[in-house]
């Protein structure tokens, strides 16, 4: 496991560091940083699994940081550690992890990963939340029995979610996705916040709220909470336990795209096995 610390205090960088090895035990790689500005690009090519930010910092404070690191790193879990505790809404706000005050202790840290692995998943190293079939017709299945939507559309805005594969999506394009006229915009974006809020809700009745991501104008999905077999057949080509036989997501006339990427890697693949 990989961490981040991000705090331009030092002596408190060296505290929370000492007190997340206790918590987690010695078998983790934790890199710490005092400047913010030099986090960003060092954490796209290292891909932490988890990052503790400071709010308060020169520069690049940490609720700016989080935003930007949620938008290349959807699935990385962001825990925001700071001494004042009137961020915790703007927190909530962005869709972080976890949110602890300092001094975080041992006991804090310990509390609020075991809080993140029952919402996260295969994010700290349990199974995913969910399965997910995009082979066939759409389904989302969670404990084995299959999630309930109040709104088609609401099931249909996840589909062509898990379809971008973590990859933020505007809510134009979602619009563009749900309906084939472009007239009425403002109107249609009405609906798509309501099917939205109809999406969370079925989110967090199964213990999967913190699937669904908003960062200014982009939904997205963190892939790791996911067992779906269209990753796994671009993972590693047909999966045999209900592999792709061309059709993906049937119900939506908008997947037929996709449809004719997955014959090319099919074909490809057996090619290779020829």
């Amino acid at each position: 496991m990989k961490i981040f610390i991000v705090d331009d205090e030092p002596l408190a960088v060296e505290s929370l560091k000492l007190n997340i090895t206790k918590a987690i035990g010695p078998d983790v790689s934790i890199i710490t940083y005092t400047n913010s500005e030099a986090v960003y690009d060092d954490a796209v090519s290292m891909k932490p699994d988890i990052a503790f930010l400071d709010i308060e910092m020169p520069g690049m404070n940490g609720m700016d940081l989080a935003g930007r690191l949620k938008e290349c790193l959807p699935g990385m879990i962001i825990i925001f550690v700071t001494a004042y505790q009137e961020y915790a809404i703007k927190a909530w706000e962005l869709r972080v992890d976890g949110y602890l005050l300092k001094p975080a202790s041992v006991e804090d840290i310990a509390a609020v990963l075991d809080d993140i692995r029952i919402k996260r998943g295969i994010a700290t190293g349990d199974e995913p939340l969910l399965r997910v079939r995009c082979f066939g017709k759409f389904e989302v299945f969670s404990d084995g029995k299959p999630v309930q939507f109040k709104r088609s559309r609401a099931k249909e805005v996840l589909a062509y979610l898990i379809s971008a594969r973590g990859a933020g999506v505007t809510s134009g394009e979602l619009c563009g996705v749900l309906w084939e006229d472009s007239r009425d915009i403002a109107r249609k974006k009405v609906y798509l916040r309501q099917y939205v809020q109809a999406l969370r809700e079925a989110l967090d009745k199964c213990g999967a709220g913190e699937l669904l991501s908003h960062d200014r104008d982009a939904y997205s999905v963190d892939v790791g909470m996911l067992d779906c077999d269209y990753y796994r057949f671009l993972a590693g080509g047909n999966d045999s336990a209900g592999g792709y036989h061309g059709e993906f997501m049937s119900q939506y006339s908008w997947a037929e795209d996709i449809c004719a990427e997955l014959d090319g890697i099919l074909a490809t693949h057996l090619l290779r096995e020829v």
